[in-house]
């Protein structure tokens, strides 16, 4: 367990245009708390089974939380990543509290207890295991907020896909009409399309066992097939101001797990309609104390549209759309695609890789992972990033050019 402070260098260095968050946490939450992105190892089933990248997301918003201190891994904010964020232009808070290992994180957060620091958590924390004093909100209304049950709660009955909670006894035993989507009951926290199901054979239902979640309560959902599929995100401040951020359009896997997304800040009249239900949806969260950014997905089908998940915190798109203005403000260029990249040879090689697209104004790095800092023969190193271009005919070019140089997206 280390605290990192980042120095300002004081070297004569070329004048970087800065690329700055449209808000900052102060300005949504106040001023003397610690941002901690990190998912508690507990929960690691629901999410990707890929440590790395769960390890990369804990330096994902490090330009946009302004002066917060933030948790995160030791392997993203290395003096190579940490360059190439500057280097981009991003600014990055001077604070960063690093952990190796999970017995690390634990001891840290126990740290931070002590001194009654308060954390906001991207995801809830077993109130067993640590103080719910460190946490700016109480846990059991983030725990409530991010239960997946109690979605209906908050979303006008006509855009919620129907749904019941059943075991996994008796959807076998239903013959329930195929297909369906499954989604974990447990009341615990998922992202990227992991803790759901899309069950299209009879067969996979006797594939599930308890690392999906309760198999007692299960909520089964009806499948829809939908136009597109599209998250909207909005932020509550602690004045109770709420503001739309922007949407951005998903881009899935054949499983269904989120692997990037078009963004954008603007809204058309075709969605006009949606975004005003999404404010009241909002509403209705901060009506429970919450503070901070959400992001709903929705399925559009014809003139019909389904609120299918609540993610009340933030989200894979939130750090660029909260970035999109400057961006393009700075590069005159208005498609932009959120990335997963990997990168499996020597972490050293990718930076003159990353390099060479910062210097094409193609690309502007959001978050770094150099898997030689974990354990395991898996050394596959992250890259999150914002790819952008006049079209998206542009960027999707920009990523082909990106691969054959060895940087890839996540399939």
């Amino acid at each position: 367990m280390e605290e990192t402070i980042s120095l300002i260098n004081h070297k004569k260095e070329q004048i970087i245009e800065p690329i700055r968050p449209s808000a900052t946490f102060q300005d949504i939450y106040g001023k003397g708390y610690v941002y901690n992105p990190k998912l508690y190892a507990h929960d690691y089933q629901h999410f990707a089974g890929d440590l790395l990248s769960l390890e990369s997301l804990t330096a994902r918003e490090l330009s946009i939380v302004g002066d917060f201190p933030v948790v995160c891994h030791a392997a993203t904010v290395t003096d190579p990543a940490l360059s190439l964020l500057r280097k981009a232009g991003l600014k990055i808070p001077s604070i960063l509290y690093t952990y190796h290992t999970e017995d690390e994180y634990i001891q840290l957060l126990n740290k931070l207890d002590k001194q009654n620091q308060r954390l906001i958590f991207q995801y809830p924390h077993p109130s067993d295991v640590f103080s719910s004093n460190l946490s700016w909100i109480d846990p059991e209304i983030q725990v409530y907020l991010c239960d997946k049950r109690n979605i209906p709660e908050f979303v006008p009955p006509k855009n919620v896909p129907k749904r019941s909670i059943m075991s996994i006894e008796q959807i076998i035993k239903e013959k329930t009409a195929l297909p369906i989507i499954l989604k974990t009951g447990d009341g615990r926290a998922t992202s990227g399309g992991y803790g759901v199901l899309i069950i299209e054979e009879e067969k996979q239902l006797y594939e599930i066992d308890e690392t999906f979640g309760d198999l007692s309560e299960i909520i089964v959902e009806e499948a829809i097939q939908y136009d597109e599929n599209i998250s909207l995100h909005y932020v509550v401040n602690k004045q109770g101001e709420i503001n739309f951020l922007g949407k951005s359009a998903q881009i899935v896997n054949k499983d269904g797990c989120f692997r990037g997304s078009w963004i954008t800040v603007d809204v058309d009249d075709k969605i006009a309609e949606i975004v005003e239900t999404g404010y009241e949806v909002m509403k209705k969260v901060t009506e429970k104390g919450y503070v901070g950014v959400a992001g709903f997905d929705v399925l559009i089908r014809g003139e019909n549209y389904y609120f299918i998940d609540l993610n009340i915190r933030l989200n894979a798109s939130t750090c660029g759309l909260f970035l999109y203005d400057d961006i393009q403000k700075k590069y005159r260029k208005e498609t932009v695609r959120l990335c997963n990249l990997e990168w499996m040879n020597d972490f050293d090689q990718l930076i003159p890789v990353v390099e060479k697209y910062m210097s094409k104004d193609q690309f502007v790095p959001l978050s770094f992972l150099d898997a030689n800092y974990l354990p395991g023969e898996n050394r596959v190193s992250k890259v999150i990033g914002l790819v952008i271009g006049h079209s998206t005919q542009e960027v999707e070019g920009v990523l082909d050019t990106m691969a054959s140089d060895g940087l890839y997206t996540m399939e």
